[in-house]
């Protein structure tokens, strides 16, 4: 089971809708320049992201081809473009990942969990997870 798993399937339950997907990108770790305190800046901390999608329907492309699905690549690129700008907060570089992967269409829901893996004066993991339902979607 994946990090994102347990929110998305809280969504589920709730959507009125007999089949569903999910894409999902997970364990890729990138060093940046993330914090809010003096001690963070300007020092590469090693962030984990975890994304998950879910997409209405559980059908089968009927051609077997890239251009009857959502392509999950702009999962790493939302990333991309949330990190070319410094955050000093986890919440905000998610929130803003967040909004980019629900943009197509066939998003309904999504979960972003970023995890700080060596943080310092700290042993452990930090992180946080955010999760949005598109309007509507909700039973």
């Amino acid at each position: 089971m994946s990090k994102t798993t347990p929110h998305i399937t809280s969504i589920i339950s709730r959507i009125d809708t007999s089949g569903w997907t999910t894409i999902v990108l997970e364990d890729v770790v990138i060093q940046l320049d993330i914090g809010a305190h003096d001690f963070e800046k300007g020092v590469k901390q090693p962030i984990r992201f975890d994304i998950e999608v879910l997409v209405e329907g559980a059908e089968s492309p009927a051609g077997d081809d890239i251009n009857e699905v959502l392509d999950y690549e702009y999962l790493h690129s939302s990333i991309e473009s949330a990190i070319s700008t410094r955050h000093s907060l986890l919440e905000t570089l998610a929130a803003s990942i967040l909004e980019e992967i629900l943009m197509p269409e066939e998003a309904v829901a999504g979960v972003v969990c970023l995890t700080k893996l060596a943080p310092t004066g700290f042993e452990g993991k930090l992180g946080c997870s955010m999760t949005k339902v598109k309007s509507g979607r909700m039973t």
